[in-house]
């Protein structure tokens, strides 16, 4: 199967869309594949996934990483009129997820999204006030609204809802030890894996699940930009396909989002015949030259959140800042304030 816009890559474009043209390619290296950070974020993950399989001791799993194979199996499966589905395979022209439960009960269909993040059930809200998308819930409100609409184009006579299902914090658990019985290895391939030594009684249930197809129709409802052309959600996920497929680098402009861009290679990297991401991005939308490189960039300036004025002002260098640009702070001494 040719190359599919998955939910980690739709995940990747909404930090910046220029990311899927340099994801996978070994000629960029990618900082966070070797962030020991985000290694044991995933390793939680993968725990986590496997305690929500066992309150569902009747799903079947869709082990192989084949993506023909995987649908196969998953449309099979779906034939049934009751079924539970564990890492089911979905294709929608050039969209391909996997999604972590998928519930079946005749045409309606629970989409259930598993996450390592907590919620506190009376506190926690996915939106603001003003009705918008909480910005520490988007990543995971988007990923589960971009599978719902994958499966809903997919199988346009299912009823389906959309679910998160998250650890709770209000819950506590009546096991000791529950999380040895979730081991990690590594499978052939060096990927990781949990597998399972004890698939007993777990006690008190510490996972719940919240339905978010309100927040999803709130993605679905808002309009996108990209490469100055204005987009419905639909057309925004298709075009970002078009482009990850047809291997086209989207023209997108650079900002403050780019001060935590993996896509950054080492001199000695770059030297070895490496290529550098960040570096490619800034010097095609700036005039700086490979050796304003070697300087200290305003992204090291820290705790400032006017950095996007910065760049809009043409300022990349930290030895470019005047003083005199920023307004006096509240004790009416020039300088730099944190807005």
């Amino acid at each position: 199967m040719k190359l599919k816009l998955t939910k980690s890559r739709f995940k990747l474009a909404l930090e910046c869309p220029v990311k899927l043209y340099y994801t996978g390619k070994k000629e960029y290296p990618d900082t966070k594949a070797d962030n020991p950070f985000l290694e044991a974020l995933a390793e939680g993950g993968f725990q986590v996934g496997e305690l929500a399989k066992l309150y569902y001791p009747d799903g079947h799993n869709i082990g192989t990483i084949d993506y023909d194979e995987a649908l196969k199996e998953t449309n099979e499966l779906l034939q049934q009129q009751d079924v539970t589905i564990f890492e089911a395979a979905v294709l929608y022209n050039d969209l391909f997820i996997r999604i972590d439960i998928l519930e079946k009960k005749g045409n309606r269909v629970n989409l259930i999204e598993v996450k390592a993040k907590s919620i506190d059930l009376n506190e926690d809200q996915f939106l603001t006030p003003r009705g918008n998308i909480q910005s520490a819930w988007a990543p995971y409100l988007y990923d589960a609204a971009f599978q719902k609409y994958v499966l809903t184009k997919a199988f346009p006579d299912y009823e389906v809802s959309a679910y998160l299902m998250l650890a709770n914090k209000n819950a506590k658990a009546s096991i000791d030890g529950l999380n040895q019985r979730f081991l990690l290895q590594q499978d052939k391939r060096g990927r990781t894996y949990a597998k399972v030594t004890d698939t007993s009684d777990t006690g008190s249930k510490l996972l719940t699940t919240v339905k978010v197809d309100n927040e999803a129709d709130i993605i679905y409802g808002k309009r996108y930009t990209l490469e100055n052309v204005d987009l419905s959600f639909e057309e925004y996920v298709h075009h970002l396909a078009d482009a990850y497929v047809n291997n086209r680098k989207i023209d997108h402009p650079i900002g403050k989002y780019c001060g935590s861009c993996e896509f950054q290679a080492s001199d000695e990297q770059m030297a070895g015949g490496r290529r550098n991401g960040f570096k490619e991005c800034w010097q095609a939308r700036t005039a700086l030259k490979e050796d304003d490189f070697k300087e200290q960039l305003i992204f090291s300036l820290w705790n400032f959140r006017g950095k996007q004025g910065l760049i809009d002002n043409s300022i990349y260098l930290l030895k470019d800042i005047d003083e005199s640009l920023f307004s006096e702070d509240p004790g009416n001494e020039p300088g730099l304030t944190p807005d």
